[in-house]
């Protein structure tokens, strides 16, 4: 008779964590981002002093642990308002423009993007015609008409940076659509007598999602620092509301005299866009792998 040959053990795969960079780019996007949500939420509490509140006698004074400082521990703009609580007060305005823009401009260009992907056809070719002509407008020539038709401030921003960004999330969501409409399981579900809402929801909209999320968590981003620009401009929010373009733009005479004024606002607007940008990029490879 024949020996049986030994089994042979097959090695069990060993499940991987994603890499040590990836881990520590989402831990540092995660705190910036949780600090600046932390900041706009909790402004009352964490605010030592009344943002709009103004002391001539204290006007550009040098941050506490500064030599020379004072009780404030980031120093006086140039009409005494302590510029620690105006930039956590600001964090609202920053966090507010970016984060509701980009609701709308998601939710209105994911939905046309889905019905032009999918329906095709005249739908399909009108929409993305004017998609093309929205991408094509300046966005600055825009914010401008609008800002001198319908006069500065917070709802105007948010509707500018809304009515600009929804085309692109329309034409990702559309590509996504085509890729997927032509799948043997939609093919299934259509001769099944599923109706065209049910397939876009359950199958379709999964699929456009992950593309959808890496987009948005950078156009916050971006968002932010659009807010930023054109309230420097005088374009944006109410000077007397506190607000880290506001801030830059009142301290921007004032850069070699008392560099905290203009510093700690700026400083404020690069870590909050770092974290979100740190996010999304943590989110584009883990939702596309082959990138990694």
């Amino acid at each position: 008779m024949e020996a049986t040959p030994p089994a042979v053990a097959l090695p069990v795969p060993v499940r991987r964590g994603p890499p040590i960079g990836l881990r520590l780019t989402l831990a540092l996007g995660l705190g910036l981002v949780g600090l600046s949500l932390a900041a706009a939420v909790a402004a009352p509490v964490l605010a030592p002093r009344n943002p709009e509140a103004a002391d001539l006698r204290a006007r550009l004074t040098p941050p506490a642990w500064f030599v020379g400082g004072s009780p404030y521990a980031l120093g006086t703009d140039a009409i005494g308002r302590d510029i620690l609580s105006r930039i956590i007060y600001g964090a609202r305005i920053s966090l507010t423009v970016g984060l509701v823009s980009v609701a709308l401009s998601s939710v209105v260009g994911t939905a046309l993007g889905l019905a032009a992907g999918y329906y095709g056809g005249w739908w399909d070719e009108a929409m993305m015609r004017f998609a093309d002509l929205q991408l094509s407008f300046p966005f600055i020539l825009f914010a401008l008409v609008v800002i001198a038709v319908l006069g500065p401030g917070l709802g105007r921003i948010i509707f500018v940076l809304a009515v600009t960004q929804w085309a692109s999330y329309a034409r990702l969501v559309r590509s996504e659509a085509i890729a997927v409409k032509e799948a043997d399981y939609i093919q299934a579900a259509r001769a099944l007598g599923v109706r065209d809402g049910r397939i876009i929801w359950r199958h379709v909209l999964p699929n456009a999602l992950g593309a959808v999320m890496v987009l948005a968590t950078l156009s916050i981003a971006n968002n932010i620092l659009l807010e930023a620009a054109l309230t420097f401009l005088g374009l944006g929010v109410d000077p007397a509301v506190p607000s880290w373009g506001g801030m830059l733009a009142d301290a921007r005479n004032y850069i070699q005299t008392a560099w905290w004024d203009s510093t700690f606002p700026g400083l404020a607007i690069m870590l909050t866009v770092m974290g979100y940008n740190l996010v999304g990029d943590w989110l584009r490879d883990r939702l596309s792998p082959d990138l990694q």
